[in-house]
């Protein structure tokens, strides 16, 4: 695998020129959509006195019209010359699909929480070491709440990267890793918390287990201090569930592989933190099913 420097490295030099160019014309599409909303404020605002919740209205129109005319061409081209470059040489096995995404039925089967939207892209699939399926993507889930008077309003629960990946065997219960300490209680009611012989790992996680001996088996001293360094160097809270011959992951990002309007077009950090995610992916999967197939079931 590749260094991160000599991925950026690689990517800044072939498609650099490219993205800036793309992104001047975006942000000149975006001012002129800007200059039209407010040349029609004046002039409507001289012909009609009381115009004003129109006028807002057209403006708005404008501007969502040229924001959206902008992105056509720039975001998907960032995502072949940025996203699909990084991915590939994380792992050569490794497809990108940006207008993929992965089911709802098997985000739920992670049991993170209960939402009443859902939407993914940004699909990423290969393989783990050869023989373990692996797919991950984009997901936001949202919640709806109507008041009495029938207004409905809509929440973000989850948005970030979500991962699926095959374990080597099937550990014939339920294992659940959670950092939100308390905020999800209710959903474990049955489940059985575990204290770990880490306390530095409780800082950060509370263990959820039907079976404690095997959960002790899969969190290896080696598994937890991967756990603990990604979470403490990277500040990017994350849940792990293992159910079964399935392991669910998921990140709270936020909105990922777009590019942003007011940093550089290959901005490091953005990049970086994409590639600090998608490899320890791999690398926490990897030592998860390594403790997996060391398990007596």
């Amino acid at each position: 695998m590749k260094s991160f420097n000599e991925i950026y490295e690689q990517i800044y030099t072939e498609s650099n020129e490219e993205l800036q160019i793309l992104k001047r014309n975006r942000i000149i599409k975006i001012l002129i959509a800007l200059i039209i909303g407010i040349l029609t404020l004046l002039v409507l605002n001289k012909i009609i006195d009381t115009a004003i919740p129109f006028v807002l209205i057209t403006i708005m129109i404008i501007l969502i019209t040229g924001v959206v005319i902008s992105k056509e061409k720039y975001t998907p081209t960032f995502k072949e010359k940025a996203i699909k470059p990084l991915i590939k040489n994380i792992d050569m096995n490794l497809k990108y699909n940006p207008k993929g995404g992965i089911p709802s039925a098997i985000y739920q089967k992670g049991e993170f929480e209960k939402y009443d939207n859902y939407h993914s892209e940004d699909e990423i699939e290969g393989m783990l070491d050869g023989k373990c399926i692996l797919r991950m993507a984009e997901v936001l889930t949202e919640e709806e709440s109507t008041d009495s008077e029938g207004r409905t309003q809509t929440f973000t629960i989850f948005h970030g990267i979500f991962g699926n990946i095959e374990a080597t065997k099937n550990i014939g219960t339920t294992l659940k890793v959670r950092s939100d300490k308390g905020k999800f209680g209710g959903i474990f009611k049955g489940k059985t918390k575990i204290d770990m012989d880490s306390a530095e790992f409780e800082k950060y996680f509370d263990i959820y287990a039907e079976n404690r001996i095997v959960a002790m088996q899969i969190l290896t001293a080696d598994v937890m201090e991967m756990m603990i360094d990604f979470i403490k160097t990277s500040e990017i809270k994350y849940e792990l569930t293992i159910k079964e011959n399935q392991i669910y992951i998921r990140f709270h990002t936020g909105n990922v592989f777009e590019p942003k309007m007011f940093k550089d077009v290959l901005d490091y950090n953005m990049l970086k933190k994409y590639y600090d995610i998608i490899t320890f992916i791999f690398n926490v999967t990897k030592a998860i099913n390594k403790a997996i197939e060391n398990t007596e079931i």
